[in-house]
């Protein structure tokens, strides 16, 4: 009987290097949540090799007419889907012990990237595979390397200094305790020590939206939270439990309908700037990446300034 014809493992090689780099790439510590201890790093490296070497073996097995082999690579790539739920379901435990949460939607958001980063880890493997196998080892590593930028691009995503401008704004009361950030009202405070912090160590900015994606971003709950989120990270809080006077928050101008937002807050480090930055790189939400919303101050000037 004669003997198999060898297996060339250099496409497997390739396309498995390729998919574990992709990841190893977007593998960073920040605000975005991905894992900044050892355990949470040894996780997602195993993960990655194994949706590596998912990716990178499927040709070679078809090729080899492994059609079984083929199959259960398959079947076990589609376990990632537990990812993202014991992802969600960590973020959701560790939601009630931060003084100033991400919100279900960025927790929402954060799961599904780590779910998808592992799916991309697997599709450039397999890419790259692909390409050497039918190309050659220099244009496959071409293919490879095209297939790492276009992923990330795709995972960059938009961010919310796309769509809003940030500007610093002051922070003042009106009627004695209404809380301002410029021309939005945030909310009241009653104690007046807590309004002297307010006025002598409080920061505030305006979100204005520069088209109806822009509006549609700010009139979500969730996004607003993320927001606040980032803000908190970037400048610190002086917050603690049982203190909700002090607590950052990020409100829309009503009643009237022009889709601005104000957000105020009490920050350990005073830096405008650092917290402008941290605004405008927030991820726009899953819930909200493609929602439109008509322009409302057009609408009302349109109708003779009644109310919408």
């Amino acid at each position: 009987m004669p003997s198999s014809a060898p297996i060339d493992w250099t496409p497997m090689i390739i396309g498995f290097i390729a998919g574990l780099v992709s990841r190893l790439w977007a593998l960073r510590t920040g605000r975005d949540h991905y894992p900044g201890y050892p355990s949470g790093y040894v996780a997602q490296v195993a993960l990655a090799t194994i949706a590596a070497m998912i990716g990178s073996s499927v040709l070679t097995a078809l090729k080899g007419k492994e059609f079984t082999a083929a199959t259960f690579l398959t079947l076990a790539a589609t376990q990632f889907r537990d990812v993202r739920n014991t992802e969600r379901r960590t973020l959701e435990s560790e939601e009630q012990l931060i003084l100033v949460p991400r919100g279900a939607g960025y927790i929402e958001g954060i799961a599904i990237t780590y779910e998808a980063r592992n799916y991309l880890a697997m599709l450039v493997a397999l890419v790259t595979s692909a390409g050497v196998q039918l190309f050659g080892v220099v244009i496959g590593i071409v293919v490879g390397i095209l297939a790492l930028i276009a992923g990330e691009i795709m995972m960059s995503g938009p961010k919310v200094g796309q769509f809003i401008d940030v500007r610093p704004a002051k922070i003042h009361f009106e009627k004695d305790s209404l809380l301002y950030a410029g021309e939005v009202m945030l909310m009241e405070v009653g104690l007046p020590h807590t309004r002297q912090r307010w006025l002598g160590d409080g920061m505030g900015v305006e979100l204005t939206p520069r088209n109806p994606r822009g509006q549609a971003v700010l009139w979500d709950v969730s996004q607003r939270a993320a927001i606040t989120h980032s803000a908190a990270a970037a400048v610190g809080a002086q917050k603690d439990v049982g203190y909700p006077d002090q607590t950052p928050l990020c409100r829309m101008e009503l009643p009237a309908p022009t889709g601005k937002a104000g957000l105020g807050i009490l920050p350990v480090d005073r830096n405008m700037d650092r917290l402008i930055e941290a605004i405008r790189q927030t991820p726009v939400l899953e819930v909200g990446k493609w929602r439109r919303m008509r322009n409302t101050v057009k609408h009302q000037e349109k109708a003779g300034g009644g109310q919408i």
